[in-house]
């Protein structure tokens, strides 16, 4: 018999037991709905540590007082969480561990080490709570500011693809960090050994967000790559405000032409025609030739000040608009929210493939609300995005 049939064990996890949720347990049916991790297998049976947020809080602040409930469970008794579950109780979690830091001594020195720091009349009216909530919405406040800033500037897509790219870097190579200055190895060696060991830390990532185990390494490698090029395809890419600033190609067409030779306008016709009359001369003796030739085109010729500019003004073609791609980031997390739903649909919890219809409508019944509203949602993202 396999020590570990459903994978819910640590050591099939990557040293990280998933977050179970107990189920079918006609016995005491007020354990149905918890939550839990499994610690062991033995006898057809799961040794599961029931949880809740209180106690893991407790225990994540290394409280060796508090101890959970332990029960012995078939695998059938047992999934794996859903993507919500584990959130809201992450959430939780973090709710309770931060109730529990507000009543600790390194608050109080905290919250007094900012009063210290303040005038006299504003000390009276805080307490060490009140200095570090104030304290930590300042921080927050200014984050926020940086953000705007540099979200207007650079672009939001950027700004959120930079920051997702350096956690998931951190998150991949910080295991490898963590050990090597405990050990107090060179970063030379350090930095060597998180590059080796990243393939294999993404893979297991790829395992826990998908639950797909049959994953090889040139699929996490190519994986890799295709993310690393989207990003950097992404970063790269002028936004739309640093396209508008660039300054606008000179136009020659805008220069003045040099100035022709001077003509003669109405006026300097009447003149002299009004002098030849004056003199006793025949009409048209002290006119140029080119207006005898053709009095009609001298005439209606601009003057020199008019013809030293280019009147047929060509501006420049306006910005063409970049054409956004239907095929984006949301996109992309619909296809992957649908695929996470059709596994959950035709997958058994011990990881065996079952397409008979009558399991998945009973798959589909038991499926909350909000979730098959996120899968239509999602469906007609991904169908949107393919007919445009």
């Amino acid at each position: 018999m396999s020590v570990d049939p459903s994978h819910f064990l640590a050591t099939s996890n990557g040293g990280k037991p998933p977050l179970l949720k107990l189920q079918n347990i006609s016995a005491r049916p007020e354990l149905n709905g918890q939550l839990g991790q499994a610690v062991s297998f033995a006898a057809g049976r799961y040794v599961v540590a029931v949880l809740t947020a209180e106690i893991a809080a407790t225990m994540a602040g290394e409280n060796s007082a508090v101890e959970p409930s332990y029960l012995k469970l078939k695998p059938e008794s047992l999934v794996e969480a859903t993507n919500f579950e584990q959130l809201k109780f992450g959430a939780a979690v973090a709710f309770h561990h931060a109730r529990l830091y507000l009543n600790s001594p390194a608050l109080q020195q905290r919250g007094s080490y900012i009063m210290s720091l303040l005038p006299p009349p504003i000390q009276a009216k805080l307490t060490p709570e009140k200095a570090v909530l104030g304290a930590a919405i300042v921080v927050l406040l200014n984050i926020m500011l940086v953000f705007k800033l540099l979200s207007g500037w650079i672009g939001f897509t950027k700004i959120f693809v930079f920051i997702s790219l350096i956690m998931l870097v951190s998150t991949i190579t910080s295991p490898d960090w963590m050990d090597g200055v405990k050990a107090g190895k060179p970063l030379r060696l350090i930095a060597k050994s998180a590059a080796i060991n990243a393939p294999t830390r993404f893979k297991q990532i790829l395992i826990q967000l998908t639950g797909y185990r049959n994953i090889s390494d040139r699929m996490v490698l190519g994986l890799m790559v295709a993310m690393l090029l989207w990003s950097g395809k992404i970063l790269l890419t002028p936004s739309a405000r640093q396209l508008r600033l660039q300054p606008p190609t000179p136009n020659t067409s805008m220069q003045p032409r040099a100035p022709r030779l001077p003509q003669y306008d109405l006026e300097n016709i009447y003149k002299m025609g009004w002098d030849d009359a004056k003199g006793g001369k025949d009409f048209g003796t002290s006119l140029p030739d080119d207006i005898k030739a053709d009095p009609a085109e001298a005439i209606n010729k601009p003057s020199a000040y008019e013809e030293s500019f280019d009147w047929a003004y060509d501006p420049p073609p306006p910005l063409q608009k970049q054409k956004s791609s239907s095929f984006g980031m949301g996109t992309i997390l619909s296809i992957f929210t649908l695929y996470r739903f059709g596994k959950d649909l035709i997958v058994t919890p011990d990881g065996q493939l079952m397409l008979d219809p009558a399991y998945i409508m009973m798959r589909l019944r038991t499926i909350e609300p909000w979730r098959l509203g996120l899968m239509g949602m999602s469906l007609y993202r991904v169908v949107n995005a393919f007919i445009r």
